[in-house]
């Protein structure tokens, strides 16, 4: 009997672990490419697909199983569609909470999620876009004319998405990147901390280079915000730092 049990539990085991990774994998990798999902707050939904789909469900099929049990179809079926309801709702939470733009507005880099924006709004073809892509870097451009930044303004107050929300302000980002550069945060004042000096010392060892070939900026996430270190010379991200951007002795720009 027990090596029915054993077996049954291990083929759902394979199955759902199968279905799981598949999905996780492409999430990770598609939807919330580093350091996006460490910002996402999302950890507690994940724990949630992988306890019920990977580990209670076969768990259940061990304790139930019994090759002449009349109902074993039954709680098999039951067993399975609690499964499918937890893998649609991870599936649909961690969809709907990915970030389609990462956009910087003001001072700092903003994940927009899916269910925040309209991408066919964008007035760049390049920055028209399917849901179902990952994230893509943009700079929101403000209006230069008064009239439309106090109806915007008057929008926002009334409950409509914040400008950083609105893909018709987007532009490429490849245009700014020095602009962006120039108010990042000076490494010294990352270094008037001896912790932030120390996470600033194993990033330089991991990535090479000197602290003053890097801009940091900072990146808004659900639970904790952190520095988002790019490379000047390539203009594109390298990684992140564990330190809030917002601490008086860390905000200093480069004018």
């Amino acid at each position: 009997m027990i090596k029915h049990k054993l077996k049954a539990a291990l083929i759902h085991l394979s199955i759902s672990a199968l279905v799981v990774g598949c999905f996780l994998a492409f999430a990770l990798t598609v939807w919330y490419p580093e350091p996006f999902f460490s910002i996402s707050g999302l950890t507690s939904i994940l724990l949630i697909l992988v306890t019920v789909d990977v580990i209670l469900g076969p768990l259940l099929t061990l304790v139930v199983f019994k090759p002449l049990k009349s109902t074993l179809k039954f709680d098999l079926a039951v067993i399975a569609m609690v499964q499918v309801a937890a893998l649609a709702y991870g599936m649909h939470t961690i969809y709907e909470a990915h970030p389609l733009y990462v956009a910087y507005a003001g001072d700092r880099f903003t994940p927009i999620n899916t269910n925040e924006v309209s991408p066919n709004a964008a007035k760049y073809a390049e920055l028209k876009k399917s849901k179902l892509t990952g994230p893509t870097i943009v700079y929101v451009q403000k209006p230069t004319d008064p009239a439309e930044m106090s109806r915007v303004t008057m929008e926002v107050l009334s409950g409509k998405p914040d400008i950083d929300a609105r893909p018709e302000y987007y532009e490429p980002f490849s245009k700014f990147t020095q602009t962006v550069f120039a108010n990042g945060i000076k490494p010294e004042a990352l270094a008037a901390k001896p912790e932030h000096q120390q996470k600033l010392a194993k990033f330089l060892a991991e990535h090479g280079k000197t602290a003053a070939d890097y801009a940091y900026l900072p990146l808004v996430g659900k639970e904790y915000d952190v520095l988002w270190a790019w490379d000047r010379t390539t203009g594109k991200p390298v990684g992140t730092l564990d330190i809030n951007p917002w601490q008086q002795a860390t905000v200093a720009s480069v004018k």
